[in-house]
């Protein structure tokens, strides 16, 4: 709701009543302030990206009076001891590693945390002087308590790389935290840091690190991507590409222009809403397969098949559910698939002792590393469950057949290569999914067929997904502020305020519980002020 409606609504609240209106005070107190974190895989110009923001956000469209850049790449140099002329990217990461392992995985965002914290009570000039000019017409009794005044700043964060960062940010900010996942092609990447590459930093290896560590400290940047709020692709090297991508981005966020989905998106979110019909233990999947022209043909699901056809399925909200045989139902809830890999580690480990190559006291840590530590871990040949992909295909082809061939799929998360395999032999010319990185052996054994280059037209190509994440899908493209036409029917005219604007009372002190433990660990930043990014990290 933007300022001039709110003041309408508290204007209207008071006449009605001949008091204070407490609705009208909680209507008033929504905040334009906004979060944003960036969140993307190495070699990604994500440092382009929030000046990018910054200089949209602070123009004439949208007109926010201070945008801000917190790197947590200077947390990391600042906290560990690295001078700003440290360029090796390898460095950064074992140091931003130990300081995790140290102080816990969210330790970066809660600085960040801070600083945000710091940076509003510096830019406010107090909480009190704002309470008073905010309602200093309203006539209220001494105990009302008045809601604090909130400014157009956004605090951009560059960038986070772990889950527990995104946890802690969204359950302190709410949905006045806004994730941007940021991708770029795999060779523009490793063009970009060839040409920043520092010495001792290897490239591909860097890249691994950075997507998803094996150590329980490392970045997961794998597990964080995916729960973005909107994904921006930057394929292209111009300025005007990438402030095309982030101005649709703050049109739909600011609620500023009637923006509809694209066929992506649409697909997308039909695939997204087809994954919540999934029981299964492990993760649900969604998928949708749309005709050449962008049809939605038809969705699936990934969930345990039936007798004659179909997967079961909750049918009447009030059915039995003892004829439902899937997982969760059998033996106390188990997953068949972990159940199995579990008997292969131990028939290996059994083995290899039998045969003198393992020692008894060393037969629990072999289990360990045949179970946990190896590719083994990411088989799933021993689910029961039909893959999403495969569901999608089935209901096509009973109805849609000859639609499949030459469309599209898209997915919640990357096929595995055994439902690879059958979308090339399905006709599928492209497939679209939410994680950015390799999940399967796809690419490795259909090298022939399947690719994730864009320019290799001849072959089935895996991208990723670019737009509007499907959690953000309602929100975002959902009429606002009393609809889109006014009393005459012109189309009214929206001041850029978010369209998930909240309250700002709570947000201090969730700041103050989420940073309380760098008092302790002596963590605390020093300034009052947050810094801009420094132009000399690479």
């Amino acid at each position: 709701m933007s300022k001039t409606n709110l003041a309408i609504v508290a204007d209207t609240g008071k006449r009605a009543s001949g008091a204070f209106d407490d609705q009208a005070t909680i209507d008033r107190s929504l905040t334009a302030e906004i979060v944003i974190a960036l969140c993307g895989p190495l070699g990604t110009p994500l440092h382009e990206v929030a000046e990018t923001f910054k200089h949209l956000l602070e123009g004439t469209d949208y007109g926010y009076e201070k945008v801000f850049i917190l790197k947590l790449s200077d947390e990391i140099r600042e906290l560990s001891g690295l001078g700003n002329d440290e360029r090796s990217k390898e460095k950064l990461i074992d140091a931003g590693n130990e300081l995790r392992k140290s102080h816990g995985h969210a330790v970066l965002v809660r600085r960040a945390i801070q600083k945000i914290t710091l940076e509003r009570e510096a830019l406010q000039g107090g909480h009190d002087a704002h309470q008073a000019k905010l309602f200093e017409e309203a006539e209220t009794d001494a105990d009302v308590v008045m809601p604090t005044v909130s400014k157009r700043y956004c605090h951009i964060i560059d960038s986070i790389k772990h889950i527990d960062e995104l946890r802690l940010l969204r359950s302190v900010y709410g949905d006045m935290l806004h994730v941007v996942g940021v991708y770029s092609p795999i060779e523009m990447r490793v063009d970009r840091l060839e040409q920043r590459k520092a010495a001792g930093d290897e490239i591909h290896r860097l890249i691994d690190r950075d997507s998803g560590e094996e150590v329980k400290n490392g970045q997961r940047v794998e597990d964080t991507f995916p729960l973005s709020d909107f994904f921006l692709r930057v394929d292209s090297a111009t300025d005007s590409q990438r402030k095309s991508r982030v101005r649709r981005f703050l049109d739909l966020m600011l609620g500023t222009r009637i923006v509809t989905p694209t066929v992506h998106e649409r697909a997308m979110y039909a695939a997204f809403s087809a994954s919540r019909n999934s029981a299964c233990l492990s993760r649900q999947v969604g998928a949708a397969i749309t005709s050449e022209s962008g049809d939605v043909l038809s969705t699936g699901w990934n969930d345990v098949p039936k007798a004659f056809g179909g997967l079961y399925e909750t049918t009447e909200q009030n059915a039995s559910p003892d004829a439902d045989k899937r997982c969760w139902n059998m033996d106390g809830g188990r997953c068949f698939n972990d159940e199995e890999k579990s008997m292969i580690a131990r028939a290996v480990v059994g083995r290899l002792a039998a045969k003198g190559l393992i020692k008894d006291q060393d037969k629990a840590e072999a289990f360990s590393v045949v179970r946990h530590d190896s590719q083994l871990r990411s088989l799933i040949e021993f689910s029961r469950a039909v893959h999403a992909e495969m569901h999608a295909l089935l209901n096509a082809g009973a109805t849609h057949g000859g639609k499949v061939r030459g469309g599209k799929l898209f997915v919640t998360t990357y096929p595995c290569h055994s439902c690879a395999r059958h979308l090339v032999a399905a006709g599928v010319r492209e497939v679209y999914f939410l994680e950015p990185y390799r999940k399967s052996l796809a690419t490795k054994l259909h090298s022939d067929a399947i690719t994730e280059r864009e320019g290799e037209s001849d072959k089935v190509r895996v991208m990723p997904f670019d737009g509007v994440a499907p959690s953000r899908f309602l929100k975002f493209f959902s009429a606002h502020d009393g609809g889109r036409k006014d009393a005459t029917g012109r189309m009214r005219v929206r001041e850029a305020y978010p369209v998930t604007a909240i309250t700002l009372e709570a947000i201090p002190t969730l700041e103050a519980f989420a940073v309380r433990t760098l008092k302790s660990n002596k963590l605390t930043a020093e300034t009052e002020a947050m810094p801009q990014a420094k132009d000399q990290d690479p």
